[in-house]
């Protein structure tokens, strides 16, 4: 996404609409599916030598459970984004298609969950529990630390 640096009036503008998703190349990304435009309204305002630009911008995606490992529809929104771009003379336009992309990935969840009830996949078995219920049973298994139970301190 570029703005036009010639088209920024002193007082500023703002601008919004929407960007194809297609500029965050995130189509080799297993774990989020993007599922439309990104969509933005930007306050763009020049100042001295620079460019002010603050808003926010959404994005509709599918999203892979880190408990069961469904896909779940969800929106990664950025309310807070804030950049200032240097202009030195004879700039033409400012590409801020980087930082966009940088924005949005920092705002994908690490440990996405598909809903707070979510039991997840069954660990022996790997089932999804929250469709499904298993017969497994879980095996007790030796604490390593038992043995700090036993010592006569």
């Amino acid at each position: 996404m570029k703005i036009l640096v010639a088209r920024v009036p002193e007082e500023g503008f703002i601008l919004e609409g929407e960007e194809p998703a297609s500029i965050l190349a995130w189509e080799m990304e297993q774990f989020v599916k993007v599922g439309g435009d990104i969509s933005y309204r930007f306050s763009v305002k020049h100042v001295l030598q620079e460019l002010l630009v603050r808003g926010e911008m959404a994005l509709a995606a599918d999203i892979q459970c880190s408990r069961c490992s469904e896909f779940f529809s969800t929106s990664i929104g950025v309310s807070d984004f804030l950049r200032v771009y240097s202009i030195p003379e004879g700039t033409d336009e400012v590409d801020i298609t980087e930082d966009l992309r940088e924005e949005l990935v920092l705002h994908v969840p690490a440990f996405p969950v598909c809903a707070d009830e979510c039991v997840g996949m069954c660990t022996q078995c790997g089932v999804n529990l929250n469709q499904v219920t298993c017969d497994c049973v879980e095996e007790e298994k030796p604490n390593p630390w038992s043995a700090l139970d036993e010592l006569n301190l």
